[in-house]
């Protein structure tokens, strides 16, 4: 192989490796400039578990998301998104209420219409977390 081949490749290698390293290292911190507010917490009734609606917000160039995760009740929430349910909008504005029907069912009262991003029908893999979506805002 000539030698002006072998600079080619070897120089194509190096850029490509680069430009992987740049945009591996962009996604793992540009996580980090991510950030949650939380809006309400609601407790299971045998307080083991809490869903928690909050706002995510990932700077100026995305808009509002009203989200909610579940997670056990002495934790805190944690920097990443919502495990069970995603929607555009401020939370003061588009949360849907939330209540606990017993310690493994949870009612978002909010019906589903196609809009979502993410509204799971259950969590969890032990004792897992029916989630149910109604009109009934009580």
């Amino acid at each position: 192989m000539k030698i002006w081949k072998k600079i080619l490749i070897g120089t194509g290698s190096t850029i490509a490796l680069i430009f992987a390293c740049a945009v591996g290292l962009f996604l793992y911190f540009a996580n980090g400039m991510c950030g949650n507010f939380i809006h309400k917490e609601y407790i299971s009734p045998d307080k083991q578990l809490k869903a928690v609606v909050f706002q995510r917000d990932c700077g100026a160039t995305t808009g509002f998301s009203t989200q909610i995760s579940i997670i056990d009740a002495d934790k805190d929430l944690n920097n990443g998104g919502g495990n069970i349910y995603i929607i555009d909008g401020h939370p003061e504005k588009v949360a849907p209420n939330v209540s606990w029907s017993s310690n493994r069912k949870l009612n978002i009262h909010r019906p589903l219409n196609g809009s979502e991003y993410k509204a799971k029908s259950e969590w969890g893999w032990f004792k897992s977390v029916e989630v149910s979506y109604n009109t009934d805002n009580s």
